[in-house]
C-alpha cells in the first residue's frame, strides 16, 4: 500500500516540519560554533612548578574552556621540560614564562615552531636580593659588594666558613644559574657561599633567622608568598647588585622597599607569557587569539599565591578561585573572549 498516497497533505506537513526543523537546527549550529570555536578541540597545557603560576594557569583554563575547548588538567613541568614538551608538541602551551630570565633554557629552533606571545603580566617578573632591615641600618648596606666587607660577612656566616650566605634557588632554576653568574664573574665565591636548596627550605631558614632577630641575605622574586611573608619595605629591603647582561644592569625606579632608587636589582624584571606550540596556533586562531588578549595584574597573582600557602590549598581549590575572578572582571574578560571569537570566523 502507498501510503504517501494516500496521506500526501499530513506527509507534506511532515516533510515542511522536518525542513523547518534542520534550518533551525543548522542556525543554532552555526551559533554555537560562532560562540565555542574550540568545540572538539583537546588542548594540553603546562603548569611550571612554583605556586604563582598555578592561579594564571587555572585563568586560561577557563577562558578556553569558554570558548569550548576541552581543556586537560595542566602538566606540571620544569622550565626546560615545558619548552621542550612545546617544541615537540607535548604540551600545546604554557602561560608561565619568564623573559628574558628563560631564553637561555629555550631548546634549539624553539622560535621556529613556538610562539611567545607578548606579556600578559608586563615586567611583574621581579627578582633580587634582600636583606634584613635591622642589618641594613647597622651594617650601611646598600648593595652586595659589601659582602666584601669582613664585619658584613661575619655577620651573615651562618657555618664559619668565612663566608656570608646568600639563600638561593636550586639547581634547575634559572635564578640558580644567574646567582652563580654573579659570584663567578664578580669574583664573590670568597667572600659569598650560594646556599642552593630547595626554595621553600632556603626561604624558611631566612625567615626563622630574621624572625629571631639574626642577619640574612636572600633571593627572591614576585609575584609570589614570598614577598607577603616578609615585606620589602617593612621587613627587608631590595638591595643592589650587579647583572651579567646589558639588561640586567639597567637601574629600576620605583621598586617599592629598594634601599636605593633607583636600584640596581642583579636581574631584568622579567615579562610574564605565553609560549605556544605554532601547529596548534596555526589550527586554533580563538586560542592564539586569546593569547594575544589576555592581561593578569600582578597583585592578583600575589595575593592568590599567598592563599595557596597560608591555606595549603591544592591546585583544584584554586580553580574555583580563578573563575571567581573571572567573574568580577567580566566586561574585560568578555572583551578578549569576542576577538578570540571574531579570530575564529
Amino acid at each position: 500500500m502507498n501510503i504517501a498516497h494516500i496521506l500526501p497533505g499530513r506527509l507534506s506537513i511532515a516533510a515542511g516540519v522536518l525542513a523547518a526543523s534542520a534550518v533551525m537546527l543548522t542556525g543554532t549550529g552555526t551559533a554555537v560554533a560562532q560562540d565555542r570555536p574550540g568545540e572538539g578541540v583537546t588542548v594540553q597545557p603546562a603548569v611550571a612548578t612554583w605556586t604563582s603560576a598555578i592561579p594564571v594557569s587555572w585563568v586560561f583554563v577557563e577562558l578556553l574552556e569558554e570558548l569550548g575547548y576541552d581543556v586537560r588538567t595542566p602538566i606540571s613541568l620544569s622550565n626546560p621540560v615545558a619548552y621542550l614538551a612545546i617544541s615537540e608538541g607535548d604540551a600545546d602551551y604554557w602561560p608561565n614564562g619568564w623573559f628574558p630570565l628563560h631564553n637561555p633554557q629555550l631548546p634549539d629552533g624553539f622560535r621556529d615552531v613556538a610562539t611567545i606571545f607578548d606579556p600578559h603580566c608586563t615586567a611583574c617578573g621581579i627578582q633580587g636580593y634582600l636583606v634584613d632591615i635591622p642589618s641594613i641600618e647597622e651594617y650601611d648596606i646598600t648593595g652586595i659588594d659589601d659582602f666584601m666587607r669582613e664585619e658584613v660577612r661575619e655577620a651573615f656566616d651562618h657555618t664559619g666558613d668565612g663566608r656570608a650566605e646568600l639563600y638561593g634557588c636550586p639547581p634547575g632554576w634559572g635564578c640558580h644559574e644567574g646567582i652563580n653568574a654573579m659570584l663567578d664573574e664578580f669574583e664573590l665565591r670568597d667572600y659569598i657561599n650560594h646556599v642552593d636548596a630547595g626554595y621553600s627550605a632556603n626561604f624558611a631558614e631566612a625567615l626563622s633567622r630574621i624572625d629571631a632577630g639574626e642577619s640574612a641575605l636572600y633571593y627572591t622574586w614576585g609575584p609570589s608568598a614570598w614577598l607577603l611573608a616578609l615585606v620589602p619595605g617593612e621587613d627587608v629591603m631590595w638591595i643592589n647588585a650587579p647583572g651579567i647582561l646589558e639588561d640586567e644592569a639597567e637601574r629600576a625606579e620605583g621598586v617599592q622597599g629598594a634601599v636605593t632608587d633607583p636600584i640596581e636589582m642583579g636581574f631584568v624584571a622579567a615579562d610574564i607569557q605565553v609560549a605556544a606550540n605554532n601547529d596548534f596556533l596555526d589550527a586554533n586562531p580563538a586560542a592564539a587569539e586569546l593569547f594575544r588578549q589576555a592581561r593578569l595584574p600582578l597583585d592578583w597573582i600575589s595575593e592568590v599565591d599567598g592563599q595557596i600557602g597560608d591555606e595549603d590549598l591544592t591546585d583544584a581549590d584554586v580553580q574555583p578561585i580563578a573563575r571567581q575572578w573571572i567573574e568580577n572582571n567580566r566586561d574585560l574578560v568578555d572583551g578578549w573572549l569576542e576577538a578570540a571569537r571574531s579570530a575564529a570566523n
